[in-house]
């Protein structure tokens, strides 16, 4: 076989122009897009990082966030409980004061609904011993007893406070109608004449007496001198006795 230069050199030149054309025409290109696909992957592998970086950030902020809300439910939560015991105890406290301050209102009323009852009762018993006393002085009622009050009323004259005897002369010394002396039963000549003695002696003056008969007194009399009254009778103090005992 003959060795044909021509058709080697041809076959040289033809290698070259494919090389030159695959290098200007495909291997520039290729190379161009490996080399922006590269720079590509660079950013994207860049901004991946980067991304990583930033959900790394975000995960320790969110789990130290989740820490401080865990604390800060773990502090409301005591604070809450601290909340609700104070309440329960002041809510015990405030209930503890009501029954008590209940109990002090239903003593103090039971109290005065004994004090009202027995008030009662002793009024009742008063009424009683009233109408019972005045029934047995309507029965002892007599001259005799209006004699024995006389003697007692002189006595009392005699012994007239200082202030009730001012008040006497005082009404003796103004008075313009005649003194009357009221008594259950008729005095004698000498029992008027005693009671108008001391009459006179303590207002200081000589009066005028008026004598009368009220059977209403029961026993004893009764001598008015101008404004001043004095009674020593069983109906005033039968009276007395009945204000007394209303109120009991």
């Amino acid at each position: 076989m003959q060795f044909d230069w021509t058709t080697f050199i041809l076959e040289i030149l033809n290698f070259l122009v494919l090389m030159w054309i695959l290098r200007h025409f495909l291997y520039r290109p290729v190379l161009a897009l490996l080399d922006e696909r590269r720079r590509r992957i660079g950013e994207e592998r860049l901004a991946a990082e980067q991304m990583r970086n930033e959900a790394e950030t975000l995960l320790k902020q969110y789990q130290s966030r989740l820490a401080e809300w865990e604390l800060e439910r773990e502090s409301s939560r005591r604070h809450l409980e601290e909340q609700l015991n104070q309440a329960r105890t002041e809510g015990l406290a405030k209930l503890e004061k009501s029954l008590a301050d209940e109990a002090t209102r239903l003593r103090a009323r039971n109290d005065a609904l004994n004090a009202a009852g027995k008030a009662i009762v002793t009024r009742e018993a008063a009424i009683t011993a009233y109408s019972q006393t005045a029934a047995l002085l309507q029965r002892l009622a007599s001259p005799q007893l209006t004699l024995a009050i006389v003697g007692l009323f002189l006595e009392d004259l005699a012994a007239l406070p200082a202030e009730e005897h001012d008040a006497l002369q005082r009404a003796a010394s103004s008075l313009s109608t005649d003194a009357e002396i009221s008594s259950a039963h008729a005095l004698d000549a000498m029992q008027r004449a005693a009671v108008s003695q001391a009459l006179a002696a303590t207002a200081g003056r000589k009066l005028n007496i008026v004598f009368r008969e009220n059977p209403a007194l029961i026993a004893g009399l009764c001598a008015v001198i101008g404004e001043c009254r004095l009674d020593a009778n069983i109906a005033a103090e039968l009276a007395f006795f009945r204000r007394c005992a209303g109120h009991v």
